[in-house]
């Protein structure tokens, strides 16, 4: 049975309420994401919110995410030392490819686990190199598509439909991650909605459907692991010997 996963709503969105809704909507798993702004205005209630979103979404059966989202353009060295600061003590850390500079740093820094792409967005073929030689998942968020004018919305469908077919065409369709980015509850759709949106940019429903499922859990499976030092770097996992020392 597949576990449906939104994997990235602010923080500031995720109420008891709405992680009531999110599980009634038949999500498993929400990503409760900090952005910059928090992070840089209110550091020690940001991280107690997460510890607060996580206990609330135990309490309604939701495995809830810990993540930190880079939302505005950064220098290099800004990304470096949030990178050095809070790796470790959040499961997912993601950036959004606002700015060529900082998009390049993300793809070849094995610390940065989700490329999130927004309309307009560029990848460059040694961007995609690193993306899947670190196993990266890229994100698309359903929000630009849900607000703005007909027109803006609709280029970003066609954005879209452009991104999904680079991704099959380089074998990285299983890297793909379709996340709502809800500025509130009302813009949250159930999980078979976001896959039946998904499908009309090129993707098979089942292939959407993997991009709230299995892809996501596949993905924060081994985020969680590298943080317990199972899987020390990307690739490369710590197996137990038994006994005589595996002989």
């Amino acid at each position: 049975m597949r576990r449906f996963f939104d994997l990235l709503i602010p923080i500031e969105v995720l109420s008891p309420q709405t992680l009531q809704t999110i599980r009634e909507l038949n999500f498993s798993g929400v990503g409760a994401s900090l952005g910059v702004r928090p992070l840089s205005t209110n550091l020690t209630g940001s991280l107690e919110n997460l510890k607060k979103a996580k206990s609330a979404g135990e309490a309604e059966g939701l495995d809830v995410v810990s993540r930190i989202m880079i939302d505005e353009v950064l220098s290099e060295g800004a990304l470096r030392a949030l990178l050095r600061k809070f790796r470790k003590r959040v499961e997912v850390f993601s950036v959004h490819a606002l700015d060529r500079r900082l998009t390049a740093l993300a793809c070849r820094d094995s610390r940065v686990d989700v490329i999130t792409l927004l309309p307009g967005s560029r990848l460059f073929k040694g961007d995609l190199v690193y993306i899947y030689e670190y196993s990266k998942g890229v994100e698309l968020l359903m929000a630009p598509v849900q607000v703005g004018s007909p027109l803006s919305r609709a280029k970003a469908l066609a954005y879209y439909s452009r991104t999904v077919e680079l991704l099959q065409r380089k074998g990285l369709a299983a890297s793909l991650i379709f996340s709502s980015g809800a500025a509130s509850s009302k813009a949250l759709r159930d999980p078979r909605s976001m896959a039946s949106l998904l499908s009309l940019m090129g993707l098979t429903y089942d292939a959407a459907l993997d991009a709230v499922s299995v892809n996501v859990e596949r993905l924060v499976a081994e985020c969680r692991d590298r943080l317990s030092g199972v899987v020390p770097v990307r690739g490369v996992r710590i197996v137990e010997r038994g006994g005589d020392g595996g002989r």
